[in-house]
């Protein structure tokens, strides 16, 4: 819980008191982070986070990208087979441009790769870079250097080719979207935020943890 508190801490200026409520727009509005219904065939939970075309960083800034993850991790934790089983994410660069290149920032890069190995409390089983176009080398070259080897053997890279992302993933649970048996992805961040508002005692106590402040 140390090192929850201290990245709490060092990103006071984006995790102090933040709700759902902060994000509301970024959930209602804009398809960049979503959660499959199912679960995958280990029962793991899938968090989809779209940062292709579909993502406008002058409308949901990486900042808030970053939260919006933050407050779903938030409901994981409170499912106890996902706390088991553990998380995936699926990173989707479909039709990235130079646009959301920029946005993702290595400010940015450097955060999230700094909670996913130091201060989640949730087991990330894997990482899938799908979709990735040529320029994908350019936003490699910011994540790379804050990888640890641990989390740089759960990444996996398949382009277009869903066949490498099935070996990994069953597609008997997976999304038409990423070439699975399931119809395609017909919902949003939208239908679960009243889910994650539904959460807010947890998120109030969650918001109260942390190093003692000096009186």
């Amino acid at each position: 819980m140390r090192r929850v508190a201290e990245f709490r801490k060092e990103n006071a200026s984006l995790l102090d008191g933040l709700l759902p409520e902060h994000e509301i727009q970024s959930f209602l509005e804009h398809k960049v982070v979503n959660v499959l219904k199912g679960r995958d065939h280990k029962g793991r939970r899938v968090l989809v986070v779209n940062v292709g075309a579909t993502w406008d960083p002058k409308k949901v800034t990486a900042d808030q990208l970053f939260r919006l993850f933050y407050l779903i991790h938030e409901a994981a934790m409170l499912e106890p087979e996902t706390q088991v089983r553990g998380t995936v994410v699926i990173m989707d660069f479909h039709n990235m441009g130079w646009t959301q290149t920029w946005g993702l920032t290595p400010s940015f890069s450097k955060r999230l790769l700094t909670f996913i190995q130091d201060a989640m409390p949730l087991r990330l089983k894997e990482v899938h870079f799908v979709k990735e176009p040529l320029l994908f080398s350019a936003v490699w070259k910011m994540f790379k250097p804050f990888i640890r080897e641990k989390l740089k053997n759960r990444i996996y890279f398949h382009g277009s080719k869903m066949s490498s992302l099935h070996k990994q993933m069953e597609p008997s649970h997976l999304p038409a979207d990423y070439g699975g048996d399931l119809p395609a992805i017909n919902y949003s961040g939208a239908e679960w935020y009243p889910v994650i508002n539904e959460i807010l005692p947890h998120i109030h106590n969650w918001n109260s943890y942390g190093f003692a402040k000096d009186s």
